[in-house]
């Protein structure tokens, strides 16, 4: 791990909770910012009572809140109100992911808080962002998969809309804050004052379907169900091996012929049906059953030899335990433990794709851990202002 400088000195003060706007703001902490993670005193961020559970903590909460600080305030609370308020004055960012308007009527919206901190960076994360249309509408991961044709465009053909397994409009979403907010940091050399920014749930899931929209938009044809396979190539699919599934991508002409090759299927080549890549997607579901009636022949171990050996792509269709337990995660240094003191001694968690400037990693706090430090740094910040500097 390296030492996570980029942001060093750069101070985030966090209201998100959940995935989109925690992910965020971790990637802030992993590269080194400050990130001071408000809560409320009734169970604070949802995303902690998330099954399944390590120990005591939820795994949700784990995997997106090390390297940050919890300090619950109630922010409906005059006092209380009045310490985020302080806050602000010595914080470079705030990030909040509550529905539009939420801020604004807890007298802590952007035009409040700009106020506290002249060079504030302040960026909201919601479902359709905070136009009239938009902060209406409420949002999930789920939802926008819906709303997007996310869930019409996966899963088998003839099969219910198929929700993706991981979060990934919120990842993605959290991902998008916090390169909003680095271009920001960066700006904020040149442009100072305070700026404004917005990521919106529905930006990211129209994103992560850029090339399936523009295809809409050229052919008019709406993307259906693919199965494992790709609308766009062939063979890019799972088949049946027989001792269990197997990947192959295949994803041009040279590949083709070296999988025909491989599977001393040479005439496919030639094949009217099979010449081109138009023609293969075409007829894939007849490439598909020729391929895989071969393939059934032997184990997917001995497969996988002969095609990467090939040049060809290929791979097993692992389940979770099979992935995390083989040799490229230690390779790739991908779970790493904690440092310090633990209630969980045997955690570890995923590092970021960040290369090798990303701070060591802290355990995620429990609900309150740095109320008393935080307060305590501000009595220390109004002593030091009511000392008259020409009397020292």
């Amino acid at each position: 791990m390296g030492t996570g400088k980029t942001l060093s000195g750069v101070r985030v003060l966090d209201f998100t909770r959940t995935v989109a706007g925690p992910f965020g703001s971790m990637i802030l902490a992993d590269l080194g910012a400050e990130v001071i993670k408000i809560e409320h005193a009734d169970g604070g961020d949802d995303a902690r009572h998330l099954p399944p559970y390590w120990n005591e903590d939820s795994a949700a909460f784990l995997a997106l809140n090390r390297n940050k600080k919890s300090v619950v305030l109630d922010l409906k609370s005059e006092q209380d109100r009045a310490h985020i308020l302080q806050l602000v004055q010595s914080c470079d960012v705030v990030m909040e992911s509550f529905r539009p308007g939420v801020m604004e009527r807890l007298m802590l919206g952007y035009d409040v808080l700009s106020t506290q901190s002249p060079n504030l960076i302040y960026c909201s994360v919601s479902a359709f962002g905070r136009g009239p249309l938009g902060r209406q509408m409420p949002g999930y991961d789920a939802l926008l998969q819906a709303f997007s044709g996310i869930m019409k465009a996966t899963g088998h053909p003839g099969s219910p809309p198929t929700r993706i397994a991981p979060s990934v409009i919120d990842l993605n979403t959290g991902m998008w804050a916090a390169i909003q907010i680095l271009s920001a940091l960066l700006r904020s050399k040149s442009e100072p004052g305070p700026k404004r920014l917005e990521v919106a749930l529905v930006d990211t899931a129209f994103n992560l379907m850029c090339h399936q929209l523009i295809g809409f938009l050229a052919t008019g044809e709406v993307p259906l169900p693919q199965g494992s396979g790709s609308p766009i190539t062939a063979p890019y699919e799972v088949f049946r091996a027989r001792d269990g599934d197997i990947l192959v991508a295949a994803g041009n002409d040279r590949l083709f012929k070296r999988l025909c090759q491989s599977l001393k299927l040479d005439e496919l080549v030639a094949d009217e049906r099979f010449i081109d890549m138009t023609d293969r997607v075409r007829n894939r579901h007849a490439l598909h059953e020729i391929l895989e009636n071969v393939l059934l022949t032997e184990p997917v171990s001995k497969w996988v030899k002969r095609l990467t050996e090939a040049g060809v792509p290929a791979g097993p269709v692992h389940d979770i335990r099979q992935a995390v337990e083989h040799a490229i995660v230690a390779e790739r240094g991908l779970l790493v433990p904690c440092e310090g003191q633990m209630r969980n001694p045997d955690l570890k968690l995923l590092r970021l794709p960040l290369g090798n400037d990303v701070a060591s990693f802290r355990e995620p706090p429990l609900l309150g851990q740095h109320t008393v430090e935080v307060l305590a740094s501000l009595a220390r910040t109004n002593d030091e202002a009511l000392v008259d500097p020409d009397s020292a």
